[in-house]
């Protein structure tokens, strides 16, 4: 019995005396985490949520960040687009400077230079994050870019037959740095403002839309029109035409002419 203890004493001795497993820091702590998010060619003013990498073709995001204070500091990562993120670890303190590159399948560039951003490293316990957002300006390909509009119209918050008298019809016009797209919906309505047609119920089982439209910045100016001809709504929205057919749907919810009518459209984005 006493053998059997000695035994498992010096067992349980072996145990406590064995070597810690390997660890990211010195002293086994979690290490602080800089976190590079992105996303493309989003503008929430607009209600554009954003491209995707599969819409731009993009196949890794490369990351560097580099020290302000002393540039010889300088990290950089290569991630998968889809990730969504590159984390830094354990970068020694300070600001950086951020560059952000995304690239195609075969390592090329997709932007005229790096998107610029800046990020304080994080500690242990207390991570960092910072979002670049890559404009619509700085693709090498956006003059080749064409894009799906989808949208439904709702009137005050309601489908047009439910408005108080109903809207019967609608009329559209969307214009593309100041020029009216010489375009159709799905249905055969001009985008010129000049084409009034019935109004489509807020319901309809899929969403209005117009292909093969100018990518970037656009205006929509949508009329309401009751059964005697008299506008009930007129509003003008400014807007997105993102890549190609992915494109979210967007609600646009019009006011009736005495709560105001949107202010003109405008001369240039905000990263133009």
């Amino acid at each position: 019995m006493r053998r059997m203890l000695a035994l498992g004493l010096s067992g349980s001795l072996s145990c406590a005396s064995d070597p810690p497993p390997s660890c990211t820091t010195d002293d086994c702590s979690i290490p602080g985490r800089s976190i590079v998010k992105w996303t493309f060619d989003s503008y929430p003013d607009w209600l554009f949520q954003g491209d995707t990498c599969i819409d731009l073709g993009i196949e890794t995001v490369q990351v560097t960040a580099t020290h302000v204070d002393d540039p010889t500091i300088t990290q950089a990562m290569d991630t998968a687009c889809g990730q969504a993120q590159a984390s830094f670890l354990k970068l020694p303190p300070g600001t950086y400077n951020l560059g952000l590159t995304p690239r195609d399948v075969d390592q090329t560039p997709l932007v005229t230079a790096p998107i610029t951003g800046q990020i304080v490293a994080g500690e242990p316990g207390a991570d960092t994050e910072t979002i670049i957002n890559v404009p619509h300006t700085a693709w090498t390909r956006r003059d080749s870019f064409r894009g799906t509009f989808l949208f439904r119209l709702s009137w005050g918050g309601q489908s047009c037959e439910l408005t108080v008298p109903p809207v019967l019809t609608q009329t559209l016009e969307m214009r593309s740095g100041g020029v009216v797209i010489d375009k159709q919906t799905d249905k055969g309505q001009k985008l010129d403002g000049m084409d009034p047609k019935p109004c489509r119920a807020l319901g309809e089982q899929f969403a209005q839309f117009a292909e093969d439209l100018p990518y970037g910045p656009a205006t929509f100016h949508v009329i309401g029109k009751d059964v005697l001809g008299n506008v009930r709504y007129d509003r003008r929205f400014d807007t997105f035409v993102g890549v190609a057919k992915n494109n979210p749907t967007i609600t646009f919810d019009l006011v009736t002419p005495d709560a105001g009518v949107d202010a003109a459209p405008l001369d240039a984005p905000p990263d133009a």
